[in-house]
């Protein structure tokens, strides 16, 4: 098996030489072939990918965070190359999903007995996403959690809460104008979440009932306005972990277009991309990914 592996030395618990030597040689030891690359800033992972891709790779394995494995993403969709992980990022989003274990020795024995399977990727103006689009509240979250990036390695998931805080008192949501199945919808809205798969951060679900295979989208409409309605919103789901109890719409679409009173952020597997207005679709199996053999849901179909 050829692979190369991108590392991010800055993901949330480091991927560098030392903590990583472990599970390389487990690849190695395994008859991989290895080229290893670390990434030096942002959109860097992408022209490492897009080099592994133009070399003929089996696998580009990603040691890093989800933002990480996006920026992988977009060069590997649509290619012969499978997508790999050793999560060593903050929340690790796609590990979770797939029950990659988290310590990265681990993960390469995952990697190594793992099989391949193509899953759809969702696709927000002419970039991709694995996991999910957010749209409003958790978009401004990410673009006030930037501001405070460095300590992400130190702190973890500690400046998203900090940020997530201060984003509360202010928050108004926005009336947003929705374009789907040849339907014109006008909704009051705290947040949106497009998901390509369930898992919102370590342990909610906003799209419980997702398919990563099926050519559509789930997506989770949070209605309300103001503060006290986002307050009253998430305690079901920090309660839970479940939005079983909040006021939520859930749609499944192949392609929704978002516009809104007001410009909200947009994020994409947890790294600000822009802002509405936006559309959103499904490139339908899309990517090969690496998931561990013993895995069996209907995550994936």
């Amino acid at each position: 098996m050829r692979a190369t592996v991108i590392c991010n030395p800055r993901a949330g618990r480091g991927a560098g030489e030392n903590g990583l030597k472990p599970a390389l040689e487990v690849l190695e030891r395994s008859g991989w072939r290895l080229a290893v690359e670390y990434s030096q800033g942002v959109g860097d992972a992408t022209v490492k990918a897009r080099e592994a891709v133009e070399r003929g790779q089996d696998v580009v394995v990603v040691a890093g965070g989800d933002g990480t494995l996006n920026e992988a993403v977009q060069a590997v969709a649509g290619s012969e190359t499978a997508l790999g992980y050793l999560p060593t990022g903050t929340v690790n989003v796609w590990a979770r999903e797939l029950r990659i274990p988290l310590q990265a020795t681990g993960a390469a024995l995952a990697l190594v007995d793992g099989r391949i399977e193509r899953i759809d990727l969702g696709v927000a103006g002419d970039r991709y996403f694995l996991l999910m689009a957010g749209i409003g509240f958790d978009g401004e979250v990410v673009r006030r959690a930037h501001t405070i990036e460095r300590h992400k390695q130190r702190f973890g998931v500690l400046p998203y809460i900090a940020a997530g805080l201060s984003t509360v008192p202010r928050y108004r949501g926005a009336d947003l104008e929705l374009r789907y199945d040849g339907l014109i919808r006008r909704v009051q809205a705290l947040m949106l979440v497009a998901g390509n798969t369930r898992l919102y951060g370590p342990r909610f679900q906003l799209t419980p009932n997702a398919v990563a295979n099926d050519g559509r989208l789930d997506v989770c409409i949070i209605k309300g306005r103001g503060p006290l309605a986002l307050v009253r919103q998430s305690l079901p789901l920090l309660l839970s972990g479940s939005i079983t109890h909040s006021d939520v719409e859930l749609l499944r679409v192949d392609r929704l277009t978002v516009q809104s009173s007001v410009a909200m952020p947009l994020q994409l597997d947890g790294e600000l991309v822009g802002a509405t207005p936006i559309q959103l679709s499904v490139a339908p199996r899309a990517l090969k990914v690496v998931i561990p053999n013993g895995f069996a849901s209907d995550l994936i179909a």
